[in-house]
């Protein structure tokens, strides 16, 4: 079969540019940091590539749904803690009053309890990002509201119960928040405080029936402030595996996408090498006059 001249240029100038491309893509890689810069590059590592990436941004979104979670249990434990101060002064408010005489001063004790009520409320009225903390799953209403007279506290009548879950990993939801019955024992600390206040205004000494329930209603405000801080506790735990499954996943991105430095460099020299070599072959074999027509 006679080899004509054309096709010889024609191989070599197809060789020449296909040199030329692994060169550019050798170039683009170590520029760009990326092996994979499309899937025709390697299909089987782009679709591997995809994958990883769709993992982790799951986990992204459990870290952001997490720290969510952390800010709200934060502010849940701090508003219960602050509740049970309230009840703190109280109880040293109502056994100072039970050990005195002097009935004409009950008044004053009954003011300072009336206004340790409207403390109570607001805190159990605390909004967090908008949304009422303590509302259960009615996080746009008020859970709790004093009469205008101020004779007794209310409760949402569409409810202050039910549990808001956030997705924390796959099939992990977390409960994120501790609902007002739960919390406050719906109105009964409220109507304690306020049966106290009326007693005083009335005359009435406080009753040992009265002292022990506030003391009762105190323990029972630190076991639920203990509770958001043990909720808090596994969101830390559940942060830090987070965080190393992320650490893995991008372990993995990087293995099937990232470039080799030192392998690509390598590859690199050596094309240049070989089109460098192509390029003086051809100038001995291919006439002068058409190889640079060709070039």
């Amino acid at each position: 079969m006679r080899v004509t001249e054309s096709s010889i240029a024609t191989n070599f100038l197809f060789n020449v540019n296909k040199s030329r491309e692994r060169i550019t893509q050798l170039q683009t890689q170590l520029a760009s940091g990326k092996r994979v810069l499309k899937a025709s590059d390697d299909p089987q590592a782009a679709d591997s590539i995809l994958r990883l990436k769709s993992f982790i941004e799951r986990i992204d979104q459990f870290q952001k749904n997490n720290a969510d979670s952390q800010s709200m249990m934060e502010m849940t434990g701090a508003m219960l803690d602050s509740f049970a101060n309230v009840l703190f002064e109280l109880k040293e408010l109502v056994t100072r009053v039970s050990n005195g005489t002097q009935t004409e001063v009950l008044g004053t004790y009954a003011d300072r309890v009336d206004a340790l009520l409207s403390e109570a409320v607001n805190i159990a009225n605390t909004k967090f990002n908008g949304k009422y903390l303590f509302g259960g799953t009615r996080t746009l209403e008020p859970p709790f509201a004093i009469a205008p007279n101020r004779s007794a506290v209310t409760a949402n009548p569409n409810g202050i119960t039910g549990a808001i879950e956030y997705p924390l990993g796959e099939g992990l939801m977390q409960t994120v928040n501790i609902d007002g019955q739960e919390a406050f024992m719906g109105t009964y600390i409220f109507d304690l405080m306020i049966q106290l206040r009326d007693d005083l205004r009335s005359g009435q000494f406080p009753t040992t029936a009265q002292i022990d329930s506030i003391s009762t209603a105190l323990d029972y405000i630190l076991g639920k402030a203990a509770k958001a801080g043990s909720i808090l506790q596994s969101l830390g735990a559940i942060e830090v595996q987070l965080e190393e499954q992320r650490a893995q996943l991008m372990g993995l991105l990087s293995i099937q996408q990232d470039t080799d430095i030192a392998e690509s460099i390598t590859k690199l020299k050596h094309e240049e090498i070989m089109l460098e070599a192509a390029l003086n072959t051809g100038a001995r074999i291919i006439p002068k006059s058409l190889l640079d027509f060709l070039r």
